[in-house]
């Protein structure tokens, strides 16, 4: 009965939803309190199974079961989950943690309102208890549900939560701790006071475990990501002044976090300071340490994507490139991919900023046509992903360089690494824009074969947007 009545409350008639709902109060309110938990496994299957009709019914957008939308919506099923979690094994406790984000995400922000309160209080009091790592980090998965969901119903929760997450960034386990630095990211949202938890977090930074070190450069990441703009002037510069050592680490997750970061600060950070910055990296590209370049180009890169026009403004943005172009030589290859990142986002912002200049954009392209020739396939992937970004953008200003960078793609169609095959065959989707007509078709057939033209010309174009599209360029 329990399991029909959940799938019941995605039905299309509202009528039989509200019948539905008021059913299974009645039903799950007829069930003796300590026998509520036996019913975890079954709820979680009928609630999947609800949710999978009514993704069957709309294309795209957030999939919501209509009866956990009406008022009072996860009154019947809710004491089954918070009985599992208060007074069940470890296990059980970690499918009700687990069962509740399902629920909430499944349900309206507004029908969720009456319930954040009574379902946060326990998820808190247990997490705090000596549990397994699988209960925690259900838990913490959970409440990032919530903080996405609930927002501003938290309130009263949020010094909790944060004290909450801060600890789980210590945990033994590297699971709890990404989770917690997740949540701590996704809570800074909602917060009004981020200078203190920047500090706590930056704090935290001496630690000498290189795992914690890396959960809280994590969760740094996402609480300047989500709460950048509320993080005052002088904490931007304590993060810049911390930072600006830790990007030349050993440790790649260190070394990749510390610039990422710094990156996003620098849209903060003085005309000065940025000076100091770009001269610094630029210094450090050509150090004879691998790991001391690749941390100088990671980080150039960031600041690329996060705020590109200060580098194109800048007295040394020539020093920058040509610095660029001399790690692209570099024999380890992470260092000559990061620069063909770096020069991917600059050839974006100069076709988007600049696009009359197209002695500017030649020069960039060549770089890239290099790497697209590069002995590492992930690097040559990377090249072909920039090019393709790029001509997604504007198209017309990549085109004309055709005879450029033209040769060089259709070898790279018959490349021998399926992935660079793949990003070639992309990439040549939108260089030529082979979707707008039999004319771009045709005049590809002088650097590909008119095979390949019109087999790629039937792709749909938005086909690689979830695999690796030009978020190659904007992320990472």
């Amino acid at each position: 009965m329990i399991s029909t009545l959940i799938i019941l409350l995605s039905d299309t008639d509202p009528a039989t939803v509200e019948v539905a709902w008021e059913a299974l109060s009645r039903v799950i309110s007829s069930v003796p309190k300590e026998l509520l938990p036996s019913y975890i496994k079954l709820v979680r299957d009928a609630v999947s199974t609800s949710r999978d009709k009514e993704r069957r019914k709309r294309k795209g957008g957030p999939v919501l079961i209509p009866g956990f939308c009406l008022p009072r919506a996860l009154q019947p099923v809710i004491p089954i989950f918070l009985q599992g979690l208060i007074s069940g094994s470890a296990e059980l406790r970690e499918q009700a943690a687990l069962g509740l984000g399902e629920l909430i995400e499944v349900t309206s922000e507004q029908a969720l309102k009456p319930f954040v309160i009574p379902i946060t209080g326990p998820l808190i009091r247990i997490i705090g208890d000596r549990f397994p790592w699988q209960v925690k980090n259900a838990i913490l998965s959970t409440l990032s549900i919530i903080i996405q969901k609930g927002g501003m119903a938290l309130k009263p929760f949020l010094p909790q939560l944060q004290t909450t997450f801060i600890k789980c960034l210590q945990d033994n386990t590297r699971t709890v701790r990404s989770s917690a630095a997740f949540a701590l990211g996704k809570l800074s949202a909602i917060s009004n006071r981020v200078d203190p938890l920047v500090g706590d977090l930056l704090s935290g930074l001496q630690a000498d475990d290189v795992g914690i070190r890396e959960a809280i450069l994590r969760a740094l990441e996402g609480v300047i990501r989500n709460a950048g703009k509320n993080v005052s002037g002088a904490v931007q510069t304590r993060i810049y002044n911390q930072l600006k050592d830790m990007i030349y680490d050993n440790d790649d997750h260190i070394r990749s976090s510390s610039a990422g970061i710094l990156g996003f600060v620098s849209q903060y950070l003085e005309d000065g300071q940025i000076s100091e910055v770009l001269k610094e990296l630029t210094d450090s590209a050509s150090a004879s340490s691998w790991t001391t370049k690749h941390g100088s180009v990671l980080a150039i890169s960031s600041i690329l994507r996060h705020k590109p026009s200060i580098v194109y403004a800048s007295p040394l943005f020539t020093v920058v490139v040509n610095s660029l172009r001399s790690t692209l030589k570099d024999e380890k290859f992470p260092v000559r991919e990061s620069s063909t990142r770096s020069l991917g986002r600059l050839l974006l912002h100069q076709i988007q900023s600049d696009p009359a200049n197209t002695t500017a954009h030649s020069e960039t392209l060549a770089s890239l046509v290099t790497a697209m020739q590069d002995d590492s396939s992930e690097v040559r992937r990377r090249a072909l992903s920039a090019v393709k970004a790029a001509a997604k953008v504007n198209p017309a200003a990549i085109i004309i360089h055709v005879s450029l960078f033209g040769p060089v793609l259709a070898e790279c169609i018959k490349d021998g690494s399926a992935t660079v095959r793949f990003a070639a065959e992309r990439c040549a989707l939108y260089t030529f824009q082979l979707t707008k007509g039999a004319e771009n078709v045709q005049a590809a057939q002088k650097y590909i074969s008119g095979l390949d033209a019109r087999r790629l010309s039937k792709l749909p174009e938005h086909s690689d947007d979830s695999e690796d599209g030009e978020d190659d360029l904007v992320t990472g």
